[in-house]
């Protein structure tokens, strides 16, 4: 399955003017993370046919933190399968209890409208967790974590998934404690994908790839259809197949397909 299949990378940050003929050279399917929702206005319409566009307010943004209004972020919710990038941040300079608010706000809204949500966590792990334990929904997506092992432990039994980049995987033994059957790959490019091989761009997820054969003990090729059937799991889970492009419907049709023939 894997050959038929391209790279999968759930979470990059894209030039919103990029040309969509430009995104497709890529090869992949990208899932595009903006910082704000001034920044997803402007690429609501876009009917990209690898790239999927999320709707974002990103915790180390002030300018987006400060603009967040529920009642815009509705309407732009439901224009996408995809909300990133969100979360926490205790290196931002919004302070901590004004990024909660939002947060809680978002989370509140994804919990009557699940959606694909790649959530940010640096240096608030437990915090995130908290969050989502009181407001707990569907689809939430730990994008580059970092979190303990216990911590670890707690994202599984609450339902997260795990997007997993280049600088993830420097820290194979915490990667591991994660079920391989909740891991997608990333590259949070341009930023965690700093360490990796050219070309550095989004949907380059090949070092991510092998690095995670290697710490599950599967061969590479295994790693990237695993990753599909984990993709096609979330997306049943959130039910938002029919807001993806549809090449990206008829590949996750495929990755079902192959899994009920195997």
């Amino acid at each position: 399955m894997a050959p038929q299949l391209p790279p999968l990378d759930l979470h990059a940050h894209i030039n919103p003017k990029t040309h969509p003929a430009d995104l497709e050279r890529l090869g992949a399917v990208v899932f595009a993370a903006t910082r704000s929702m001034d920044e997803y206005e402007s690429v609501r319409d876009r009917h990209d046919r690898v790239t999927i566009w999320g709707v974002g307010c990103h915790p180390g943004v002030p300018q987006a933190q400060e603009d967040f209004d529920a009642d815009r972020f509705a309407p732009l919710l439901a224009s996408t399968a995809f909300v990133s990038e969100i979360g926490l941040d205790r290196r931002s300079k919004v302070a901590l209890a004004e990024q909660e608010e939002v947060l809680t706000s978002i989370l509140s809204a994804l919990q009557g409208t699940p959606r694909i949500a790649s959530i940010h966590s640096t240096e608030s792990a437990g915090r995130v967790l908290d969050a989502l334990e009181r407001t707990p929904i569907r689809g939430a997506v730990l994008h580059w974590w970092r979190g303990d092992e216990a911590q670890t432990r707690r994202a599984v039994e609450l339902g997260c998934w795990f997007s997993i980049n280049a600088a993830n995987t420097r820290h194979p033994s915490d990667v591991a404690l994660i079920p391989l059957g909740r891991v997608l790959t990333e590259t949070d490019h341009p930023a965690g994908d700093r360490g990796s091989s050219a070309p550095r761009q989004p949907g380059a997820v090949t070092d991510v790839e092998r690095a995670l054969a290697e710490i599950y003990g599967i061969d590479v090729r295994a790693v990237r259809g695993q990753v599909w059937t984990n993709l096609a799991g979330l997306v049943g889970e959130t039910n938002v197949e029919d807001l993806l492009p549809t090449a990206v419907q008829r590949m996750i049709a495929f990755t079902r397909t192959i899994g009920t023939s195997q």
